[in-house]
């Protein structure tokens, strides 16, 4: 147990590392902000002997220098357990819906100006880990400064012989642009 918990102690540190990494080599552009909230972050039990899975995911909100405005979402994972006893398959769905949301003020409610749903599924499957991430981007909309702009994400993913069917996680979306 105890192993089990300092290997998910130095993945969440390397997780954390990655993200302010993120945050630091995106800081050139303009006004980005990803979010760095502990609740993307999960760790998943998987069935059997297959090998328990931590997966982060950072959302960001990335206007450019062309005026326009996208969300990005990125995802990290390893396993917690570097003892891989059964190489099967881990996940028979894990797709990410990116958003990109605007609001006429701070407190207004979020309105949907576009969405992209990336399956992720293979690259899962096929890779225990990966620190470099996949990258889930909703399309770019103009970016128009009085509104309040932000990205938001939702994870749905079915594992693989547990019995219980889709999982939706909704992740913490990036703070507001404006």
């Amino acid at each position: 147990m105890n192993r089990t918990i300092m290997r998910l102690s130095t993945f969440t540190a390397t997780a954390a590392a990655c993200s302010a990494v993120m945050l630091t080599s995106h800081s050139a552009s303009a006004a980005e902000t990803c979010s760095t909230a502990s609740g993307n972050v999960r760790a998943i039990d998987l069935p059997g002997l297959k090998p328990d899975t931590q997966i982060g995911a950072d959302v960001c909100a990335a206007p450019s220098a062309d005026g326009k405005i996208k969300t990005n979402t990125t995802l990290n994972w390893g396993i917690l357990d570097d003892q891989v006893q059964d190489a099967g398959k881990r996940f028979t769905s894990f797709k990410v819906t990116t958003r990109l949301e605007n609001r006429a003020t701070s407190s207004g409610a979020d309105t949907v100006i576009t969405s992209n749903t990336c399956d992720f599924t293979d690259k899962l499957n096929q890779s225990y880990a990966d620190a470099s991430g996949l990258t889930c981007s909703s399309p770019a909309a103009a970016f128009n400064p009085n509104l309040w702009w932000s990205g938001d994400a939702t994870v749905v993913y079915d594992i693989e012989a547990d019995g219980k069917g889709p999982i939706t996680w909704q992740l913490t979306g990036s703070p507001l642009v404006s």
